[in-house]
Formats: C-alpha cells, structure tokens, sequence
C-alpha cells in the first residue's frame, strides 16, 4: 500500500530523511542536462535546515529552498511525500 503526505510546512521538511521518496512538480521546467522536466520523483540526498534547502540531486545541483516554497515563492509547486 502507497501512503502520501503532501508537504506544506518547514516542519514537514525538516522531518524529511535521507532516502525519502518526494514527488515534486514545478512552475517552470528543471534542467537536467540533457533533460528537462516539470514534474518527478526524487531520493532525498540532504535537508539542510540551516539554509532551508532540500538537495534533490548533487550531480545538477538540483534543490528546493523550502522557506520559500512555505512563502509561496520559488519553483516548487507541490512536494508530495510517498510511503512504500
């Protein structure tokens, strides 16, 4: 059974662990050479809550600053996080 959490609150990605399943959909398309995308599913590689990012991949330097996300600012349309 798949069970989901939509994330909305620092606190809700604060809680997130290295290895958590997040699917992420964006305002504006995320490069990742040579792709890129709106919407998908990522590992989470680091929190970092001193400066409010979530790294979603280091190979492209692809991370989310929750603050703003939280503000109603940035990239970041929704961040859903799934439990296998």
């Amino acid at each position: 059974m798949i069970n989901s959490k939509h994330l909305q609150t620092i606190e809700d990605f604060e809680n997130l662990k290295k290895g958590d399943y997040v699917a992420c959909e964006f305002f504006r398309d995320v490069h990742d050479y040579p792709k890129q995308y709106r919407f998908k599913v990522f590992q989470v590689v680091k929190v970092k809550s001193d400066d409010k990012e979530v790294i979603w991949q280091t190979k492209n330097n692809i991370y989310s600053n929750y603050q703003m996300f939280v503000n109603g600012e940035g990239n970041l349309k929704s961040a859903i996080l799934i439990h296998i």
